[in-house]
């Protein structure tokens, strides 16, 4: 819950977690923990027990990503994009072959991260959040296919090499 209201201005409840993670089977969620340092107890390192967590939903054909989330001070490390492309190849493997998502129209890190993966603005939901903020509403299609995957994998496969080795705990 700490990375949830750290994240977002409108934060999910630990009752719409609990439900997503126990009762819905259609939800899929990946969390990122910090690796273990040899030697060290977690106690010791100071470090978050979660770094990183998203969610899809599926929906046959249809992938939806409800939620991606990194710790404040881990942001800027690629984290953010490898889930984001853990959770494509996740729904990729369950069958998706269209991603679609809402973000805040404010949020242009995220616009820009969701861009460089291929995603399109298909639609916007007028006040959208509990704030009243819109929502770009964006898709990207064509999961199953090799012209659209490939440079994906490719970019999950580097990401997830250098994640492999570690990152860099923030100082």
């Amino acid at each position: 819950m700490e990375l949830e209201k750290v994240s977002f201005p409108s934060p999910w409840t630990l009752a719409t977690y609990h439900s997503e993670l126990t009762r819905n089977s259609r939800s899929r969620y990946l969390k990122v923990g910090p690796a273990p340092v040899p030697g060290v107890r977690a106690t010791e390192a100071a470090l978050p027990s979660l770094i990183a967590q998203g969610g899809i939903m599926l929906f046959g054909a249809e992938m939806h990503i409800v939620t991606i989330a990194v710790q404040p001070a881990w942001r800027g490390r690629s984290v953010g994009e490898w889930l984001l492309l853990a959770l494509l190849a996740l729904g990729r493997e369950e069958g998706a072959h269209t991603a679609t998502l809402e973000v805040r129209v404010s949020n242009e890190i995220a616009l820009r991260l969701y861009r460089r993966a291929g995603f399109e603005a298909v639609g916007c939901r007028r006040r959208y959040y509990p704030d009243k903020e819109d929502a770009r509403i964006l898709a990207l299609t064509g999961l199953h296919r090799k012209r659209v995957w490939e440079p994906l994998r490719e970019r999950f496969e580097v990401l997830s090499a250098l994640m492999g080795r570690g990152v860099e705990a923030p100082g």
